[in-house]
């Protein structure tokens, strides 16, 4: 089945298609392939998806965003299916063969935004699970040597968007916890002129990119 036509019946709500593609959790089509390169005959006996699958890369969606949390995969990925269908989203594809890349991404920003607004709920607005505003700057920042290594990693981040939020954040925000965070955080959204849903997904980008860049300077 090619990208244009499960695109289509999903859009039709065919419901063995749709439950193939977010819930297959048998063999990939891909791993059937592979096994059939050296045991045809029990790839022969496997049993086969109608279309490829998204469950592998929303699993790791998921688990990137909740951690080792319980969460139940039905609920969630239903309600973001329903997201899907609602407007009819899947129209806007306009490669289709970027299905999967653009399933992943959305995804992303979908689980993102109910698991702020589930934290929330749960009267912790600092979302430290997915800010970590301090950006792990431990106990010994506050000597001169590690505030130095923090600004000559800060510039040497190659994504000057990411380093300027992340010094922001830092110098900013980091000082502050609960409620008073959460306001400072809101403000510099305001301020930089972006939804604080994107800030707190651009925060969490800078803060990986700075360990990397972080890491890559320490073993030079």
């Amino acid at each position: 089945m090619t990208f244009e036509e499960i695109i289509q019946r999903l859009r039709e709500r065919d419901d063995r298609v749709t439950r193939c593609f977010f819930f297959w959790d048998g063999p990939t089509l891909q791993h059937i392939e592979e096994v059939r390169k050296t045991d045809p005959m029990m790839a022969a006996r496997m049993r086969k998806p109608v279309c490829v699958t998204c469950r592998p890369g929303l699993l790791k969606v998921l688990h990137s965003l909740y951690g080792s949390d319980h969460f139940s995969y039905e609920e969630l990925v239903s309600d973001f299916y329903y997201y899907l269908i609602s407007g009819d989203k899947l129209a806007t594809i306009s490669e289709p063969k970027a299905l999967m890349g653009w399933i992943i991404t959305t995804a992303y920003y979908f689980f993102l935004h109910e698991k702020i607004n589930h934290d929330k709920g749960l009267d912790n607005p600092s979302l430290d699970s997915l800010l970590v505003a301090n950006c792990d700057f431990e106990a010994d920042e506050s000597s001169v040597e590690a505030r130095d290594f923090v600004a000559d990693v800060i510039k040497a981040m190659p994504n000057r968007t990411y380093a300027k939020i992340l010094d922001e954040v830092t110098l900013e925000v980091g000082q502050y916890k609960g409620r008073e965070k959460s306001e400072k955080m809101q403000a510099l959204a305001r301020q930089l002129d972006i939804p604080i849903d994107n800030l707190y997904v651009k925060v969490s980008l800078a803060k990986k990119q700075f360990k990397e860049t972080a890491k890559k300077m320490i073993m030079s």
